[in-house]
Order: C-alpha cells, then sequence, then structure tokens
C-alpha cells in the first residue's frame, strides 16, 4: 500500500485546489519559509482525525484551518483534504484496490468525514488505520521541530513510540474502550442495586398482597365456574319440577273433581237409600201393627171356634165323624192356606233370582269388558315393546356408528382410534349441539370445518400429520388448543344487526358446548351470521357490507364479498345429522319407556278389578244357585202340599155326605174365617220378612257407599292435601327461580342461556353444593383484598426479575471486561516487550550506520512495570563517553532521533512517512547518511519529505516546489527527475 494522492481546497493557505500525486519512492516537497509547505503535513494528519488546533498549529477553533482570506481574495467558508490510497495489497482491510478517505469541514463548525466517497464517522476512519502505523500520531508522520522532541520528550512519552511501533494500541484503545465501560458498568451496577434494594422493600408485602389476590381470584372463579354451573343445573332441575308439578296438580285437579263429583254421586245416593230406608222402615212398623191385630184377630176367632165346637159337639150324631170332617177341613184350609203363601213366597224368590241373575250379567258383561280392555292394553303394551325394541336397535347401531366414526375419512378414524397419539380431542361436528330447526343451517354454516380434528396442541397435530403420512391415510385439518384464536363480528356490525329484523344471533351463541372448545367454536362460527330468511340475509348482507358470512335456516347462503350460494341440498349423511336422529331416537325411547310403565301400571289396575269382579262374580253365583235351589226346594213343597190338598178336599167331599145335616153352619164359617186370617197374617208375615231383607240389603248397600264415601274422602283428602303441598312447593320454586336467576344476572352479571350453553357441572349436586360452600368460606376467610396487586406485583416482580438479571449481566459484563483488560494486559506486555528488545537492537545498529561508529541503548526506567515503564534513551557518539542524553549537541540529538526512527522502521515496517524538515539540524555529511539509509527503504516505505536541504533532493525522485506568488495563498510546482 502507498499514499498515491494528496488533495486539498480551502485548507490553510491552500486557497485553491491543490492536488500532490505520489509515486512509491522519496518525494520532496520545497519551498521557501512561509510558502505553506508545512500545511501539506497538516493536511494529511488533519484528514486522519486530528482534533487539537495547537497540532494544527492553530489558535481557537477548528475553523482555523478553512482559508481566512488574503488582501486579494474572500475568505472561504468550507475546506476539505482528501488522500487517496493504493491498495492492491489488501494492506488495510477494506475491499477496495483503491481507498479515499476525505475530511470537510464547514465554517459553522460542522465535521464530515467520507470513506469511498461515503458519509462516515471519524470512528471509521481511526478504526481503518488502526495498528497499520499510519495515523494523526503515528511514526509516519514528523512534523516540523517533532524530532528533537524524541529526546526532550520524558521517558514516558518515548515509550508511546515503542507501542506504536509494537501495534498495542488497537489493545490499548481496548483497553481503554473496556476501563470506560467497566467504569459505566460500576456505575450502572451502583444504581441498579440501589433500584434492587428499593423494590426488595416493597416486594414482599406486595409478593403477600398479590397472593391473597390470587387465591381470592382463584376461588371466586372456581366459585364462578361451579356456583353458576349449579345454578343452572338448580334451575334446570327446579324448571323440570316445576312443570311436571304444574301438571300434576292439573292432574290433581281433574281427579278432585272427579272424586268430588263421586262422592256427591254417592252421597245422593245413598241419601236417596236412607229415604227409602225410612219409607220401608215405616212400612215395618205398619205392617207389625197389622200383623198384631191381625193376631189378635186370629186368636178372637180361634176362642170363639173353640166354644162353637164344645156346644156343638153335642148336636151331632156323630161325634166322631164330626171331628173328623172338622179335622180335615181345618186341614183343607191349612193347605190351602199353605198353597198361596208358598206361591206368593216362589213369585218373591223368582224375582230375586231374576235380580241375581241380573248382576251375574252384569258382571260377566263387566269382567268381558274389563278383559276387552286388558287385550287392548296387552296389544299396545306389546307394540310398543316391539317399538322400543327396534328403537333399542336403531339407537345402538347408530351410537357404534357415531363412536366409531363410521362416516368419517380414515384418516380421522384411524387417528381417533389410534390409542398411542395422546392429545386428540374429536371432531368439531362432534362437539357441538343444536336446535333441531337450526341444524340444516348449522351444515352449511360448518361445511368441510365440521370434520376438522381438535388437538392439545401443535406438537400433537405434527405427530398426527406423520402418522398420516407415513400411513398413507390422506389429509386432515387439524385444530390445536393452544394455537386458534376466536374471531367475532365487529362491535360496530353488530349494533346494526341488533336492531335488523331477521337477525337471530352468531352462530356460536346458539350452539351448545364444553367451555374448553370457546376459542375453537369462535372461530369457526363467531363471525357467521344465522338469519330467518333469504329477504332477510339479502338486506342485512348489504347493510353490513358483505362483511360476514350470512346463513339463513333453509341453508341459503350470503358470502364475504357478496356472492350467494343456493338451491336444493342432497341429504348426505353427516355427524349433525346422525346426533340429531339419534337425538330423536332416544327422545322417543324415553317417551316409549314412559308409555310402556303407564300401560303396565294400567294393565295392573285392570288385573285387581278384574280379580275383584270374579270374586264378587263367584259370590254372586254362589248365591244365584243357593236361591235357585231354595225355588226348586219351596216348588216341590208346592207340589206336594198341593197333592195333599186334593187328597183332602176329596176326603172331606167324602165325610159331608155322611154329616149330620144339622152341622152349624156357624162353624163353617168361623173356621173359613180362621182360615182366611190365618193366610192374611202369614202374609203379612211375609212381605215383612221380604222388606227385612230389602232393609238388610239397603242397609248393607249404605255400609258399602259409606265405605266407598269414606275411602273416597280419604283419597280427596290426600289430593288435597298433596296439591296444596304442591302449591306451596310451586310457590317456593318461583321463589327460588328468581334468586337463582337475580343471582346470575347481580353476581356474574350473565343469563341464563349463557349460563347454558358455557357452563358445565363435572360432578354431582351434593358435591357440587359442598365445593360452593368451601370456595364461600374460603373467600370470607380471605377478607378484603387488592385486585391491583397483583399486576402491581408481577410489574414490579417483573422489573425486579430484569434488574437482577441485569445485575447478573452487569457483574458478568464487570468479570469479562476486567477479564479483557488483564488479556490486553498480557497482550501488550508481551508485544512491548518483544518490539522493544528488537528495537534495542534496531537502534544500536542504524546508530552505528550513521554516525560511523559509538554507542546506543534503549533501557527502561521500570523493568517490573511494563505497562507504564518509561524508556530511557543512552547514546554516545564515537571518540565521546556522555552520561546523559542533554549534553549531546542540537545536530547529534537529531540523528540520534532519527537513529531511532529508522530503528523502529526496520522492526515495525510502514507504508509510507511523512518528515517535516527533520535533517534540518543536520550538516552535509550527516544529511548525505541520512539521504543514504533513506534509498535501503526502496520498495519498503514511501517517504513524502518536506526540506530546505539540497542534499536530501538529491535523493527524491520527484521535487514538489510550494510557492507564494500570491499573497495568503500557496501553489505547487512539480519537478519529475530522471535517474542517471
Amino acid at each position: 500500500m502507498y499514499l498515491k494522492e494528496i488533495q486539498a481546497q480551502g485548507f490553510k493557505s491552500f486557497a485553491d485546489k491543490l492536488d500532490i500525486t505520489l509515486d512509491k519512492d522519496i518525494t520532496c516537497v520545497v519551498g521557501p519559509n512561509g510558502s505553506g509547505k508545512s500545511n501539506v503535513v497538516d493536511a494529511v494528519r488533519w484528514v486522519l482525525g486530528e482534533q487539537s488546533v495547537k497540532a494544527l498549529r492553530g489558535t481557537d477553533t477548528m475553523t482555523d484551518v478553512i482559508f481566512s482570506g488574503s488582501k486579494s481574495r474572500n475568505s472561504l467558508n468550507v475546506a476539505q483534504v482528501t488522500l487517496i490510497f493504493d491498495n492492491t495489497d489488501n494492506y488495510l482491510h477494506i475491499p477496495y484496490t483503491e481507498v479515499s478517505v476525505k475530511r470537510r469541514l464547514y465554517r459553522s463548525g460542522e465535521n464530515e468525514y467520507f470513506l469511498n466517497g461515503e458519509k462516515c464517522r471519524l470512528k471509521d476512519i481511526i478504526d481503518l488505520f488502526l495498528d497499520t502505523g499510519i495515523g494523526k500520531e503515528s511514526l509516519n508522520i514528523i512534523g516540523q521541530g517533532e524530532v528533537g522532541k524524541i529526546i526532550s520528550n520524558s521517558p514516558y512519552d518515548r515509550r508511546i513510540i515503542i507501542e506504536s511501533a509494537a501495534g498495542v494500541l488497537k489493545y490499548k484503545k481496548r483497553k481503554e474502550e473496556a476501563i470506560r465501560k467497566l467504569d459505566k458498568t460500576n456505575t450502572n451496577l451502583d444504581r441498579v442495586l440501589d433500584i434492587i434494594n428499593e423494590i426488595e422493600l416493597r416486594l414482599e408485602p406486595l409478593k403477600e398482597q398479590s397472593l391473597k389476590a390470587k387465591e381470592y381470584l382463584e376461588n371466586k372463579n372456581a366459585l364462578e365456574k361451579i356456583e353458576v354451573a349449579l345454578i343452572k343445573e338448580e334451575i334446570e332441575s327446579l324448571n323440570n319440577l316445576y312443570q311436571s308439578s304444574k301438571e300434576r296438580i292439573e292432574i290433581l285437579k281433574e281427579e278432585i273433581l272427579k272424586l268430588e263429583s263421586e262422592s256427591l254421586t254417592k252421597a245422593t245416593n245413598v241419601d236417596n237409600l236412607k229415604v227409602k230406608l225410612i219409607d220401608i222402615d215405616k212400612e215395618i212398623r205398619e205392617l207389625n201393627n197389622n200383623i198384631l191385630i191381625k193376631t189378635e184377630e186370629l186368636e178372637k176367632i180361634n176362642t170363639e171356634k173353640q166354644m162353637l165346637l164344645e156346644r156343638s159337639k153335642y148336636d151331632f150324631s156323630s161325634l166322631k165323624v164330626h171331628e173328623n170332617i172338622k179335622s180335615l177341613k181345618e186341614e183343607v184350609l191349612k193347605a190351602s192356606n199353605n198353597i198361596n203363601i208358598l206361591d206368593k213366597e216362589i213369585e218373591l224368590d223368582n224375582k230375586e233370582l231374576a235380580s241375581i241373575y241380573d248382576n251375574l250379567n252384569n258382571k260377566t258383561n263387566k269382567i268381558t269388558s274389563l278383559d276387552i280392555d286388558k287385550n287392548n292394553v296387552l296389544k299396545e303394551l306389546n307394540d310398543k315393546k316391539r317399538e322400543n325394541y327396534d328403537l333399542d336397535n336403531k339407537i345402538a347401531s347408530l351410537t357404534d356408528f357415531i363412536e366409531n366414526g363410521a362416516n368419517l375419512p380414515n384418516g380421522i378414524k384411524y387417528l381417533i382410534n389410534n390409542p398411542k397419539i395422546k392429545g386428540i380431542h374429536d371432531i368439531i361436528g362432534n362437539i357441538i349441539e343444536i336446535d333441531y330447526k337450526f341444524i340444516k343451517a348449522l351444515d352449511i354454516a360448518l361445511s368441510f370445518s365440521k370434520n376438522y380434528l381438535i388437538v392439545d396442541n401443535s406438537e400433537v397435530a405434527k405427530e398426527c400429520i406423520n402418522y398420516l403420512k407415513n400411513n398413507n391415510l390422506g389429509r386432515v385439518t387439524f385444530y390445536p388448543l393452544d394455537v386458534i384464536k376466536g374471531r367475532k363480528v365487529d362491535i360496530e356490525s353488530l349494533n346494526i344487526l341488533r336492531k335488523e329484523v331477521g337477525f337471530i344471533d352468531t352462530f356460536n351463541n346458539i350452539v351448545k358446548y364444553d367451555n374448553k372448545y370457546k376459542n375453537i367454536i369462535d372461530n369457526v362460527l363467531g363471525n357467521v351470521l344465522l338469519v330467518t330468511d333469504i329477504d332477510k340475509a339479502n338486506l342485512i348482507s348489504k347493510k353490513i357490507s358483505n362483511k360476514y358470512k350470512i346463513v339463513t335456516i333453509d341453508g341459503e347462503v350470503f358470502n364475504v364479498g357478496g356472492s350467494i350460494t343456493g338451491g336444493t341440498i342432497k341429504e348426505n349423511r353427516n355427524i349433525l345429522l346422525d346426533k340429531q336422529e339419534l337425538n330423536n331416537l332416544l327422545i322417543r325411547f324415553k317417551a316409549n319407556k314412559e308409555i310402556l310403565n303407564s300401560l303396565e301400571i294400567k294393565l295392573d289396575e285392570i288385573d285387581k278389578e278384574i280379580s275383584k269382579e270374579l270374586k264378587q262374580k263367584e259370590e254372586i253365583q254362589n248365591s244365584y244357585i243357593f236361591n235357585k235351589q231354595l225355588l226348586n226346594n219351596k216348588n216341590i213343597e208346592l207340589n206336594n202340599i198341593k197333592e195333599r190338598y186334593n187328597e183332602l178336599n176329596s176326603e172331606l167331599n167324602s165325610l159331608n155326605s155322611l154329616k149330620d145335616n144339622n152341622l152349624s153352619k156357624e162353624e163353617d164359617i168361623l173356621i173359613n174365617k180362621y182360615y182366611e186370617k190365618d193366610n192374611e197374617l202369614k202374609e203379612l208375615k211375609l212381605k215383612l220378612n221380604s222388606l227385612n231383607k230389602l232393609k238388610d240389603n239397603i242397609s248393607k248397600e249404605i255400609d258399602e257407599q259409606d265405605a266407598l264415601s269414606r275411602l273416597n274422602n280419604s283419597s280427596l283428602n290426600k289430593l288435597n292435601n298433596e296439591l296444596k303441598d304442591l302449591e306451596v312447593n310451586i310457590s317456593k320454586m318461583d321463589v327460588k327461580l328468581d334468586y337463582y336467576l337475580n343471582t346470575l344476572a347481580e353476581e356474574y352479571e350473565m343469563t341464563y342461556e349463557r349460563a347454558k350453553n358455557e357452563y358445565h357441572l363435572d360432578c354431582d349436586i351434593k358435591e357440587a353444593r359442598e365445593k360452593v360452600n368451601t370456595y364461600k368460606a374460603n373467600i370470607k376467610r380471605i377478607g378484603m383484598v387488592s385486585l391491583d396487586s397483583i399486576e402491581e406485583y408481577e410489574k414490579t416482580n417483573e422489573r425486579y426479575t430484569f434488574l437482577t438479571s441485569q445485575r447478573q449481566d452487569l457483574l458478568d459484563a464487570k468479570e469479562t471486561l476486567l477479564e479483557i483488560i488483564n488479556e490486553m494486559d498480557s497482550i501488550m506486555k508481551e508485544e512491548f516487550k518483544n518490539t522493544f528488545n528488537k528495537v534495542e537492537i534496531e537502534f544500536q545498529n542504524v546508530f552505528n550506520k550513521l554516525f560511523g561508529g559509538g554507542k546506543a541503548e534503549l533501557k527502561l526506567t521500570d523493568p517490573n512495570n511494563l505497562l507504564e515503564s518509561g524508556v530511557e534513551i543512552i547514546a554516545s557518539p564515537p571518540g565521546k563517553k556522555l552520561t546523559a542524553i542533554t549534553l549531546l549537541s542540537g545536530g547529534e540529538k537529531t540523528l540520534t532521533a532519527i537513529s531511532l526512527l529508522f530503528a523502529i522502521l526496520n522492526v515495525s515496517p510502514i507504508p509510507f512517512c511523512i518528515f517535516d524538515e527533520v535533517e534540518a539540524a543536520l550538516d552535509e555529511a550527516n544529511v548525505s547518511n541520512f539521504g543514504k539509509y533513506l534509498e535501503t527503504y526502496k520498495e519498503k516505505t514511501q517517504f513524502l519529505l518536506i526540506t530546505h536541504k539540497k542534499k536530501t533532493m538529491e535523493y527524491a525522485k520527484t521535487l514538489y516546489g510550494i510557492t507564494m506568488q500570491e499573497s495568503g495563498v500557496s501553489k505547487l510546482v512539480s519537478v519529475k527527475l530522471e535517474d542517471n
């Protein structure tokens, strides 16, 4: 690498553009004093980053380097210098074969730096030349009078020269940066520690408050989850009980009305029977009176008959015949009375037997009717059993079909049934339920997404996809619970929709599902609208600018953007329809079970009624047989009496022909009257007996009716009590329902519908109530909390964690910086020592060559402290023995300093050097030695010499002259010298 060109304009005395082209050899710049030739050195030093105005021979500010004008010229407002380097050997670690470095300064004080025409920072310029031997303070630029300073400087200042040659400046700079960073790190560490100490004082109380608040929230959320679910269950249970109680009340009212009607009928019948019984009692009393009268009359007639017989027995010629006739006549009359009475009894018995027969027929008919009812019930029961058997088979088949996913794609079936893959839930279509009337709309709204598979997370989805690939089972869409986010209708559109007639709701609010799938359902259905019909859908779609998908109840679709889908739908089997069909089958099965239970109860009641009727029929049948046999016996007795009557009558006729004509007709009249009264008496007794039987039967019927009435009244009382209890319970249920609904509204700000859709009880009611009590007790125990403390603690703890992390980072950084400093120290020690030893040797050699002998050496002021030790120069020219370098003459000092410079260049070569009158104090002989030594650096180092010495000029290949033809303005003249 070498310096190809120096361009300057507006810098110091270079008012016009200065362009110095250099070659790789020695170039000299000459000119009279005050011509501005040293400004070339200042220009190079300035562009390399010199910031000291004094070092540039200025007085006030950096703007002193801008051309300040002359008698004939105005001042300029900008100064700029450009150095162009040949970098074909890549000496500068930058990917350019030519490198230009430019600095520009404005009168305002603003500095600009450019690298290859691009703006850059001063730091970029310094870093580019760092440890290259090129720089504003390096040995490659020795300004006017600076060579003597090498000798007169302090030992520590000389050390800097060795350091520059050793290339430790970059390490020194890094160390300085590390030390600055260390100081800054210590400052930051102190600040962080102060803040940490302050936060620690607040953190523990905040933590306690936060834990208390979190415990409160955990209990509150857990309480809400289970209490809302419990309230929902209680409301459902109460509502079901309420409805069933209302239905039972209606049934009870009908039964009570029926029983009251029956009781009234029975009471009327009993009253009628009692009235009839009173009439019978009255008739019996009258009969008893008549019987008593008839008995007295019969006794009176019998007395008269006996007296007549006593008196008339002396009138008969033949007493025996008379008595026989009398006896026969009495027997005939008695037999006649018996026949009459038996006829009456048989007539009554026939009537009673007919009545019994009618009752028997009635029982038979009733039993027959009950048998018909029983057969009808049995038929209906068997039909329902067969129907439920078929339903049970269909339910089992459909359940198996759904559970095994027979209607699902193979990939989903294999995944769901694969026990090795954990974290698979179900397809979306299986986790939702909806009212049957919306099933078609939901099917259209879900479309293919009903078969999307829900999994725990993305890792499970990846595992499933690999399984599908490896087994060639097709493609499946997965919905990971940890990734999927919900979608919803924006508030502005929702406000518009709520005012529209025909808008029902978004589908995610209509379907029922487990709350853990909320994000999934919101993602699939949260922005899909359900509308009543196509006309309303068309209107609503326009009002919301076709932003959301709309589905009608009949399945028409208004897509996002405005396209419309409609027409007939082929009913293919899908999970939603299968689930709905299964639900319908289960409802029918349950309804049939209730009907079966009712029919079995009814059948049992009919069997009991038949058994009762059969028993009564048997009793009536036995009574009929008994009475019929009794009637037959009476008929036989009647026939026997009639035969006896005929015999007696015939015998009486025979004796009548023998009796005395004087037999008293009075006696006949009296006997006839006697038996006539006797017959009347027997008829009265027969009627009395019949009335007594009727009375007994009526009394028995009254007792039966009373018993039934008491039974009815007992049942009525039970039903009335049950009705009263139900009405009281319904009132209580009303209060409870209001309480539960108010609790939902006031404590949890939600409707029953939302609770029903989003909250589900996962334990039994008793356990749930115990948990609710436990959570409420915990909340009461926790007491007042500050919910803000959670966020405040998290922020404070986050800051504390961050600061403790920063503290550790700062401690680590401090440790690293200390390691870097130690490492830099170690490297600098090693590099300085090696370079110092080499320079010391070269210094002796160069000194001998330039002085033609003598002794020179370098010594460290503190060999044990290589990082801070200064450098002493000991030099004795030939023939002299000096104890101090200050005793050297001016020329000797200069040549000694030049010897040291050349020694350093020998140890650490640099691309180019600029010397400003370094040989000014040398005589001709030493200048010649200086020039000869310069020639040894051909092809090694490029030299630009500012000189007055003609001898020095002899060694230059190119000469540049600086003149000041115009006052205050330097001009450049170049001369190319040919080799001899």
